[in-house]
C-alpha cells in the first residue's frame, strides 16, 4: 500500500492521466470522422469499436478507487504512455522505482 502523501498525489495525477486518455481517444474520434475515404456506415464501425476499446482500456487502468490498487494503476498508466516524468516525480523514491520499472 501507498503512503498518504503518495495517495494524495495520485489522485491529482489519476485524473490527469484520465483526461489524457480522454484527449487520445477523442482525437482517434476526430481522425475517424474526418477520413474522407471511409462511408459513412464505415466510420460508423470504426466509432462502434474504437469506443468499445478505449470503454476496456479505460475501465481496465481506472476503475477502482483505492489505495490497494494504485501501484497498478500507475503501472498501467505508465505502460500505456499516460504518465510523464514530472507526475512521477512527484512520488516517494520507492514508487518512482516502481513505476518507472513498468515501461
Amino acid at each position: 500500500m501507498i503512503s498518504e502523501a503518495d495517495w494524495k498525489h495520485f489522485k491529482r495525477v489519476k485524473a490527469d492521466a484520465l483526461d489524457k486518455c480522454c484527449q487520445q481517444v477523442l482525437e482517434d474520434v476526430r481522425k475517424g470522422i474526418d477520413n474522407p475515404e471511409l462511408s459513412d456506415h464505415a466510420k460508423y464501425l470504426y466509432l462502434y469499436k474504437l469506443m468499445e476499446n478505449s470503454d476496456k482500456r479505460i475501465a481496465n487502468i481506472f476503475d477502482y478507487n483505492a489505495r490497494s490498487k494504485a501501484m497498478l494503476q500507475l503501472a498501467l498508466m505508465k505502460s500505456d504512455g499516460l504518465l510523464e516524468a514530472k507526475q512521477i516525480n512527484g512520488f516517494s523514491d520507492e514508487l518512482q522505482s516502481f513505476i518507472n520499472s513498468h515501461d
